[in-house]
């Protein structure tokens, strides 16, 4: 069986400590999307690990997958893979020859358009890269063992942005290709390699990065990623059929939190915000920037449950809840007159209708299971995962 694992909100939800719980059960993890903005913190031998790139199985000596539908910045891969050598783990590496090539160009030129855009983005070239795949002047895992290709590109690139240099671009290109060949044995063409894979029985696990709020089409716009986070991303990420993803789980948190700007129509400011924040420990895993806070929005988790396809949710960090007396829930949007249990295409104006429900202590209290029953009841999925801290031990398997 294949599983996909997703999130649910604005990313963050603790995707990474999934994963990892669960890929002791799976012979590959493949990621189908995003790049090194993506981070995915987990503990491991009583180590905090924190991957952007490399899958969080490969702590388990699964094998990892990088999918065609990644941008791959070879400077932070490399950097990865050494912290992961230093500490004794060799990560066993598929990377896709289709997968496209993050460059110093396109994260300058993030900075640049950032600064005028103001969306709040990693700055981690993550967005130029996508526009130079979607432009067709974009460099390929496969390109950068050619060094003639490797500066026809970038000379492209450079020139329709307006900042071509010729000594500087041959530098880029000496330099990726140097990068290229520390990694040639572990690029493969991974859409022929991965159904090979599974053809003969292997089982997949899906990772995912970001989450369905920021997913390009389906989340926020503009104040998304620069990719489909959906489980539809899988098939175009990674070119598998849709018939291969057997289940699709959907991580949450039972409040919120966001990074950068963007609509958030349940953020709490002030004093008890901070406490959140801190309990939480709601920093940015790729950047160290404090996470804005809020409570659950009903109204975008049934919208990103159900084009997330989601069958199964995991529920993580209930422990950040603990000792509250009350727990506050958007149940729907009120927006110019009338309710909605969905949001509308343009909610940021609309105010949220609460419903409070009881705190807990533990997971075994009546109140939480009352509460995870509304969660059921309300997406039509399944809660199969709770997580109540961050080590794997903290995890249980609701049957």
């Amino acid at each position: 069986m294949n599983v996909a694992v997703i999130g649910l909100q604005f990313g963050d939800e603790g995707k990474g400590k999934i994963v990892d719980f669960l890929s002791k059960d799976f012979d590959i993890i493949a990621r189908f999307s995003g790049g090194s903005n993506a981070g995915h913190s987990v503990v491991h031998d009583g180590k905090k690990f924190k991957l952007h790139l490399i899958p969080s199985g490969v702590l388990r000596g699964k094998i990892g997958v990088l999918g065609n539908g990644m941008v791959v910045d070879l400077e932070a891969l490399k950097g990865e893979v050494e912290i992961l050598l230093s500490e004794g783990i060799e990560p066993k590496l598929v990377i896709s020859s289709r997968a496209h090539v993050v460059t110093s160009f396109h994260r300058e030129v993030e900075v640049m358009e950032d600064e005028l855009i103001g969306i709040g983005t990693t700055r981690r070239g993550i967005g130029p890269t996508y526009e130079t795949k979607a432009k067709r002047v974009g460099l390929r895992m496969g390109d950068l063992f050619y060094e003639d290709m490797i500066f026809k590109r970038l000379e492209l690139m450079t020139k329709l942005w307006g900042i071509y240099d010729d000594e500087r671009v041959r530098r880029e290109a000496r330099k990726l290709h140097a990068l290229a060949l520390e990694f040639k044995e572990s690029v493969k063409n991974t859409e022929l390699w991965l159904n090979a894979a599974m053809d003969s029985g292997k089982s997949v696990l899906f990772e995912g990065s970001q989450a369905v709020l920021l997913d390009i089409d389906f989340g926020t716009y503009p104040y998304v990623t620069s990719s489909n986070t959906i489980v539809g991303g899988i098939c175009t990420g990674l070119g598998v059929s849709p018939r291969r993803i057997h289940r699709v789980i959907g991580v949450m948190k039972p409040y919120m939190t966001r990074v950068g700007s963007g609509p958030f129509p349940t953020e709490i400011f002030g004093e008890y915000a901070r406490e959140l924040r801190e309990k939480g420990g709601e920093y940015g895993a790729t950047t160290g920037r404090p996470r804005r806070v809020g409570w659950l929005d009903m109204p975008l988790l049934r919208y990103a449950t159900l084009v997330g396809a989601v069958d199964e949710i995991a529920l993580t960090k209930v422990d950040v809840i603990y000792g509250m007396k009350n727990v506050p829930v958007a149940w729907e949007y009120r927006c110019s007159g009338e309710n909605n249990t969905y949001p509308p295409y343009n909610f940021e104006e609309c105010e949220p209708v609460y419903r409070e429900y009881g705190g807990w202590d533990s997971i075994e209290d009546e109140e939480f299971r009352e509460f995870i029953s509304m969660i059921e009841g309300e997406t039509g999925a399944r809660v199969k995962l709770v997580s109540y801290g961050a080590d794997r031990e903290n995890t249980r398997i609701i049957d």
